[in-house]
C-alpha cells in the first residue's frame, strides 16, 4: 500500500521490485533506508554519490548528482526516474533510481504536550 508523503504518494522498494515493469523509465517516488554511500568524482570533475535504497524485502541502487548529506541508516524518500534494466556500454544498469531529490524522513509523530 503506498504510503502518504507530500506531494502525493510513495512506493516502497518492494512494492517499485515487484511491479518494476510498470515503473520503467516513469518518475517515482519511494522510501526506504540508506546504505553503502559512495561518492564519487564524474565527467568534468562533477561530483556524485550512490547509495543502496533497502526495506526488509528488497532494494534498489539510486545516484545522484551532489555530495551526499544523508548517513548510512537514515531513513529517506528517493524521487527519480526509475530503470528496471539498461544497457550502458559494456554493461547493463537494473533496477536503479536515477534521483532528482533526496530527503531524510524524520519523525512525524506529534511531540507529546503536557
Amino acid at each position: 500500500m503506498p504510503v502518504s508523503s507530500a506531494g502525493g504518494s510513495s512506493l516502497t522498494v518492494t512494492e517499485l521490485l515487484e511491479h518494476g515493469d510498470q515503473y520503467h523509465q516513469q518518475p517515482v517516488s519511494v522510501v526506504g533506508e540508506v546504505a553503502d554511500i559512495a561518492t564519487q568524482i564524474g565527467p568534468r570533475k562533477r561530483l556524485f554519490y550512490t547509495f543502496v535504497l533497502r526495506d526488509g524485502h528488497g532494494s534498489v541502487s539510486v545516484i545522484m548528482q551532489g555530495k551526499p548529506e544523508l548517513s548510512n541508516g537514515d531513513a529517506v524518500l528517493v524521487h527519480g526516474v526509475f530503470i528496471k534494466s539498461r544497457k550502458a556500454g559494456r554493461t547493463t544498469v537494473t533496477n536503479r533510481i536515477e534521483a532528482t531529490m533526496v530527503r531524510q524522513l524524520h519523525d512525524t509523530h506529534e511531540p507529546f504536550v503536557g
